[in-house]
């Protein structure tokens, strides 16, 4: 793999120097020549690039007509959601106060949820229950929730809402 060449600022440099210039007849020829050098600075940078983009378009196209080969048709287009920024929720208390508030939120009172919707829920919302057992916290956490939670008798993981 060839070496990552080193980048620079060369326009930022280039406008530096053109600020601090009297655009005398040596400043114009200075500011040429450091153009010349620049263009041969950024060649090595402009080739790299080019070599990376050439390679990512031969991979694109073999996966595209692979994918085609296999399944017989076109790879559908890509979704244009933007996805939403994975929140891992780290610690008891935090923890504690998002799975109630999303319990809340995806209940009216009298309505039951499972501690499996809360975690679904939570998925949706872009939150990570970093835990061997996300379900038996979530019951957990809503078993301790007394005023707005009550265990359904005979239901695992179902919590009836009470206010």
């Amino acid at each position: 793999m060839a070496q990552i060449p080193e980048l620079r600022d060369w326009q930022g440099l280039l406008e530096e120097r053109l600020n601090k210039v009297a655009y005398t007849e040596e400043d114009i020829l200075q500011i040429l020549h450091l153009c010349q050098d620049y263009l041969v600075e950024i060649q090595p940078a402009g080739q790299w690039i080019g070599q990376q983009q050439w390679f990512i378009n031969q991979m694109q196209r073999i996966f595209n007509d692979m994918y085609f080969t296999r399944f017989n048709k076109q790879p559908p287009p890509r979704s244009t959601e933007t996805p939403i920024p994975e929140v891992v929720l780290d610690t008891p208390e935090i923890r504690k106060q998002t799975i109630r508030e999303v319990a809340l939120s995806i209940t009216k009172p009298g309505n039951e949820v499972s501690d499996e919707a809360v975690l679904e829920e939570l998925k949706r919302l872009g939150k990570k229950l970093d835990l061997v057992n996300p379900t038996a916290t979530i019951a957990t956490v809503l078993r301790g929730f007394r005023p707005q939670f009550a265990k359904v008798q005979g239901k695992r993981g179902v919590f009836r809402r009470q206010e």
